[in-house]
């Protein structure tokens, strides 16, 4: 661990909880239209759609957009699946600045200026730059960086946008460690060459599950992970 000098984070999930806000979003529309609703349900389909939209794009199969773009064309699709909320446009559109308001869990704040004190702390995400720097703002943190994967031109898992994104923050591969509640996130890093810290996540979500052994550090929280890295 001495050699590390830079650590990326994974948020969707990871560091910001998405699923209290969107949910809380569809939850308040449906009440304002007197429907019963999934909410849950809703907000998982909208997440994996747009991870397979995402992988349309990694494929070349659909235009190149960022998560914004991406989570507004799930609401059209939505849209036709829960008529009763009646979702006009408008209603998408501020929909989809639920994930715009993403707070965070509350172990992380006090553990990133742990973090900050020795590391290069920045973001690393499919999300949009627009709503991480919307969210951290919401919830009151502030990052070294904030990149987002529309900005290197190329998306999570393909090794370069690990390696992209590390390098735009002076540091190789082997002197940078991924963070993220998802194996599958951590195991296309290390293919990139990157060490891997595994966090528990606090509530289970697509890809949140996985084998663990072989990341270099593996915490039951935040604060676990800023203490076995010597912060």
């Amino acid at each position: 661990m001495d050699g590390i000098k830079v650590l990326v984070f994974d948020v969707g999930g990871s560091v910001f909880d998405w699923q209290t806000a969107t949910r809380s979003a569809v939850a308040s529309l449906a009440e304002e239209r007197g429907v019963e609703v999934d909410d849950e349900a809703f907000c998982f389909t909208w997440r994996r759609r747009m991870f397979e939209q995402l992988g349309e794009v990694r494929a070349g199969t659909r235009p190149w957009q960022n998560a914004d773009s991406l989570h507004r064309a799930v609401l059209d699709e939505l849209a036709e699946q829960y008529p009763a909320l009646e979702l006009s446009a408008q209603d998408r559109d501020s929909l989809n600045r639920a994930w715009h308001r993403m707070g965070v869990w509350e172990d992380f704040p006090e553990s990133l200026k742990r973090l900050r004190e020795r590391y290069i702390v920045s973001i690393l995400t499919v999300l949009s730059l627009s709503i991480v720097v919307d969210s951290s703002r919401h919830a009151g943190i502030d990052w070294d960086a904030y990149l987002s994967c529309e900005m290197l031109g190329v998306y999570k898992p393909e090794a370069e946008a690990y390696q992209k994104g590390v390098r735009l923050l002076g540091a190789e591969p082997h002197e940078s460690m991924m963070v993220a509640v998802h194996p599958p996130d951590l195991l296309a890093a290390q293919r990139a060459g990157l060490k891997a810290g595994y966090v528990k996540p606090k509530l289970l979500e697509m890809g949140s599950r996985g084998e663990t052994s072989s990341f270099e550090i593996v915490a039951e929280d935040y604060r676990d992970f800023a203490d076995k890295l010597g912060c």
